[in-house]
C-alpha cells in the first residue's frame, strides 16, 4: 500500500510525516527526551505552558523553586501529561531554542504540543 503525503502548510506537511513515519518513542528514547526537556527547565523561570493550538488544549505548570529536584517532579507531570493525551513520537528543540516541540498521535491523528516558559503570559497580583 502506497502512502501519500499532502503538501500544504509546512505544519501539515509535518503532521502527515509523523503520522505516517514517526513510531512512538521507546521508553528509554522517551528518558533521553525528558533529560533535554529538564535541561531546558533549569534554563527557565516558574511558569510553563504546554499548548496545542489545533486542539485547543493548554495547560500552564507552576514550579515554585528552579531546583534540580522541582525540574524533576515537573518531568514526571509532564510525562503524565502528555502519556494520558496519546503516543508520543517526537520531542525536540524548536530550530530557535524558544520551546520544545512535541508530536503526539491519538485516534490516528497526530498533533504538535508545545512546551514553553510562560512567565510572562502570568500576573499575580
Amino acid at each position: 500500500m502506497e502512502q501519500q503525503i499532502e503538501f500544504g502548510n509546512l505544519y501539515d506537511v509535518n503532521k502527515n510525516l509523523v503520522e505516517n513515519y514517526e513510531k512512538p518513542l521507546s521508553p528509554t528514547a522517551l528518558r533521553e527526551k525528558l533529560k533535554m526537556v529538564k535541561q531546558y527547565i533549569l534554563s527557565h523561570d516558574y511558569y510553563f505552558m504546554l499548548l496545542c493550538h489545533e486542539k485547543r488544549d493548554y495547560t500552564l505548570f507552576r514550579q515554585e523553586i528552579n531546583h534540580s529536584t522541582k525540574a524533576e517532579m515537573m518531568i514526571a507531570e509532564l510525562k503524565e501529561c502528555l502519556e494520558n493525551r496519546g503516543e508520543i513520537k517526537g520531542i525536540d528543540k524548536t530550530e530557535d531554542g524558544a520551546a520544545i516541540e512535541i508530536w503526539i498521535s491519538s485516534e490516528g491523528e497526530s498533533f504538535c504540543y508545545y512546551f514553553f516558559p510562560y512567565d510572562s503570559g502570568v500576573i499575580e497580583i
